[in-house]
């Protein structure tokens, strides 16, 4: 014969979706779950209304005036089932073998004593009168301690929120978050429990500290974004719950996902230099160009980041192969002043640009934008002078030509990046304009420079007129 607790446990992992249908819905909707075993049998309960459960789990003590609980097994063709209604002396019990009404004593009780404790533990029959029970006698360890002897999640759930509705002390908190959210596997029951009890988890620092732990427990990258994001937005969080949720986004496959925890957490007010420099640097996870620039963009958004973040999102620029997305970010952060340290490695980076029009573009900003010492633009000068395209070389040097103040070093880089182009119009062209700035230093080695420079140039034409820019 197959064991009573066989047939619940069976009952309710097929069950599962209409119990929790049903009892969400209004009381009066009520509880019904149903499991059918191929012909071997089949077990159906059906319950309304507020039923109180014995101490001993083996009887009903009431049942309110609305309600009802009906309980039905079959196996192998043996039917029995138990019908228990409120009545003005107490309980009706009609307790029936097949289709046979049969005294409730002795059978129908030691029946109901028998299937009573598997059924309250397998569903929510009873829930309420069960966790008030546990709490009266041992606060909310007992109830939590009870529901990790549960048998499905949805119960488990079930159970979890209605120890919330207790005058449960906030000390609490913390205990029951890593009690509850252990035991339940489910990352959708997970969730509904911490998303009905956030207000509360969120009170105090360990309570939230175990919430947000609790989240590097969930498989799924949707639910566990789902409760940081509604943690988040609770307000201001702690450093060290900054640092939990870091942890738990790395271990995110979704790159969306990531993305939009990290931009939930820089909205935070309270973070430090050092963590926005972590969460930048926790960037280089993310896999998609895409994302990994929104969220750097959002990080770039902060004002007055330190060296070390400007350095971090360098390093996590290093990782994107699009070029479009490494300018869009460049362009940004070039925006910020930066340090002599930071500028080399940009420049450095900026070797990786396959597209002249994008390299061109930051190089170009980065004039414009940045104060650069002599060995920097000279530095930035050679990076640039490497490309192909003579457009935009000629386009750069003419532009590095107008900065102020260009040394005797600065104007040879120049030279020596304009000898590089192919072009006789566009090598006239920077020829020219450097012309002014040869004369004004009016140094012997520079104009030698200059005239090598104008030697590779074809036409007589152009060459005159390179030559007559110095006389």
């Amino acid at each position: 014969m197959i064991r009573i607790s066989t047939f619940l446990t069976l009952c309710l992992v097929v069950s599962t979706a209409i119990a929790q249908d049903v009892a969400s819905s209004t009381r009066k909707k009520g509880f019904h779950f149903s499991f059918g075993d191929y012909g071997i049998g089949n077990f159906n309960v059906q319950s309304r209304g507020k039923v109180e459960i014995s101490d001993d789990d083996k009887d009903v003590k009431s049942i309110s005036s609305d309600g009802y609980l009906e309980i039905t097994k079959t196996v192998f063709g043996s039917r029995r089932s138990l019908v228990i209604t409120p009545s003005g002396t107490g309980l009706k019990r009609e307790y029936y073998e097949g289709r046979t009404l049969v005294p409730f004593e002795p059978e129908g009780r030691k029946w109901l004593s028998e299937i009573l404790p598997e059924l309250v533990r397998s569903s929510t029959v009873g829930a309420e009168s069960r966790v008030n029970r546990f709490f009266r006698a041992g606060g909310a360890k007992a109830v939590t301690d009870e529901i990790s002897r549960l048998e499905s999640d949805y119960v488990k759930e079930a159970y979890a929120g209605l120890l919330m509705t207790q005058p449960v002390a906030a000390r609490d908190y913390a205990m029951i978050v890593a009690n509850v959210t252990s035991t339940i596997e489910s990352d959708h029951y997970n969730t509904e429990f911490l998303k009905k009890g956030l207000e509360k988890f969120m009170s105090t620092k360990e309570s939230s500290t175990a919430l947000f732990s609790a989240t590097k427990r969930l498989e799924s990258d949707h639910y566990k974004t789902e409760v940081i994001k509604a943690g988040l937005r609770q307000g201001p969080i702690t450093v060290e719950n900054i640092k939990i949720l870091l942890e738990a986004s790395s271990g995110m496959e979704s790159d969306h996902y990531k993305t939009e925890v990290f931009t939930e957490l820089l909205r935070q007010n309270n973070l430090t230099e050092p963590i926005v420099a972590e969460m930048i640097a926790a960037t280089k996870s993310i896999e998609s160009d895409h994302y990994k620039s929104i969220v750097l963009g959002k990080a770039l958004d902060k004002r007055d980041l330190s060296a070390t973040a400007h350095q971090r999102v360098l390093e996590s620029i290093g990782t994107v192969e699009s070029d479009h997305y490494k300018a869009q970010i460049l362009n940004q952060l070039i925006s910020s002043k930066l340090s002599p340290e930071t500028q080399t490695t940009l420049m450095d980076l900026m070797t990786s640009f396959e597209s002249d029009h994008y390299l061109n573009t930051v190089a170009t900003n980065m004039l414009k934008s940045q104060s650069l010492t002599d060995a920097s633009f000279q530095k930035l000068v050679s990076v640039i002078g490497h490309q192909e395209s003579d457009f935009y070389l000629s386009n750069f040097l003419t532009e590095a030509l107008k900065q102020p103040g260009i040394t005797k070093g600065g104007l040879q880089e120049i030279l020596t990046a304009t000898s590089r182009i192919e072009s006789d119009h566009y090598i006239t062209e920077v020829l020219i304009q450097a012309a002014p700035k040869v004369k004004q230093i009016n140094d012997a080695a520079v104009k030698d420079q200059y005239r090598m420079a104008a030697k590779k140039i074809e036409s007589e034409t152009y060459y005159g007129r390179a030559i007559r820019a110095i006389d």
